[in-house]
């Protein structure tokens, strides 16, 4: 069985790579990885940010459980920590995954070249096709 890796971020770009993910490849295995990272200040002052950011990975994947289903499909999902990039590529190797298909959020001129793009990194350097959905 073909095995599909589709990173999600919570991104509208990250929901149409899930879905494309599924008519592209009807009969494959999809993983689906969110990695944390560690964004935002919670307004709750209890709630630590990387708790906030856990929580939100949390949603993130149960958002993507929920879209599976309506599309009368089952994924893997998996819920990591480290840099982005590094840690898809790794997610990559690690579990024989044949493509990925992921979303691009398109940035350009400055502020892709001072916070990097994570489609373009995994594209450089992916040992597998990737997919870009825009």
């Amino acid at each position: 069985m073909v095995r599909v890796l589709v990173p999600i971020d919570g991104s509208q770009q990250a929901t149409a790579a899930l879905t494309e993910a599924f008519e592209l490849f009807p009969d494959a295995k999809i993983h689906v990885v969110h990695v944390v990272q560690v964004t935002r200040i919670p307004s709750d002052p209890g709630t630590s940010p990387y708790e906030y950011a856990r929580e939100k990975g949390e949603t993130i994947l149960q958002e993507a459980k929920t879209i599976a289903a309506e599309s009368d499909r089952t994924i893997e999902t998996s819920m990591t920590e480290g840099h982005v990039a590094r840690t898809i590529l790794r997610y990559i190797e690690d579990r024989d995954i044949e493509y990925v298909v992921m979303g691009s959020r398109g940035r350009s001129g400055v502020s892709r070249v001072l916070l990097g793009s994570v489609a373009e990194t995994v594209t450089r350097r992916s040992p597998v096709s990737v997919v870009i959905v825009r």
